[in-house]
């Protein structure tokens, strides 16, 4: 986890629940992979929460090259101290508007996608980091992110080990607000969105190609063929 995700909500939803005004109507998106432009929430220099966009994959400030496996995660056990990320943790956190999320669990012999869904359905935001890269020369703006997870240690565990963190609506001001040293414990006193209120279910093969992009990709998985007994 997490290596695609979806947002479907309205400008309005998502405006709504971040106490945000969005500039431009954003579509509909049913498989959002890495390496695409993705949107955040984050303080601005003002101090106040703005919309932007950005790609999914961090990419470290001192990288001298993008490199070719995006670091779309980020482990909330070692996020303080992998140096591709501890400087973001503390001072670019952000949240990622999502409302479905999709894991892949081997079952007979192949990689069978399950869509994660919140119970009551609605917009709500991943915990995560960003960066931006000015390249070798300072000659290049890239703004890129990564989600947060965590050890699976509920009913998640049936298709995956990990999963993302999802924080609570009382908690976003807490984690957009920088710190320079980070508080001690800091991670560990969020009370993340459990597990409990999360359902999943087997979804078709389609969302494993990003080409496709659409409700086609969130229908259930047909079952296997039946073998013929003549």
């Amino acid at each position: 986890m997490c290596g695609r995700y979806a947002l479907r909500a309205l400008l309005e939803e998502i405006e709504h629940l971040f106490a945000i005004k969005g500039s431009v109507g954003i579509p509909a998106r049913y498989n959002i992979a890495p390496r695409q432009p993705v949107l955040i929430v984050r303080n601005n220099q003002q101090k106040q929460r703005e919309l932007a966009a950005v790609e999914w994959g961090l990419v470290p400030e001192w990288k001298k090259e993008i490199g070719d496996k995006p670091l779309i995660n980020a482990r909330v056990e070692t996020v303080e101290v992998k140096p591709s990320f501890r400087s973001s943790i503390k001072r670019k956190r952000c949240l990622v508007p999502f409302d479905a999320w999709y894991e892949w669990k081997p079952e007979a012999g192949r990689k069978q996608p399950y869509v994660f869904e919140p119970s009551e359905s609605g917009v709500q935001a991943f915990a995560g980091i960003w960066s931006t890269w000015h390249g070798p020369g300072g000659d290049h703006w890239l703004e890129t992110m990564a989600i947060l997870t965590a050890p699976a240690i509920g009913h998640f565990k049936n298709v995956h080990h990990r999963r993302p963190l999802v924080v609570r609506p009382d908690q976003f001001d807490e984690w957009l607000q920088p710190h320079d040293p980070l508080p001690r414990g800091f991670l560990n006193a969020f009370d993340w969105i459990p597990e409990t209120t999360f359902q999943y279910r087997a979804v078709g093969s389609r969302v494993s190609n990003v080409r496709f992009d659409d409700p086609s990709c969130l229908e259930p998985a047909m079952p296997e063929a039946q073998h013929s007994l003549f």
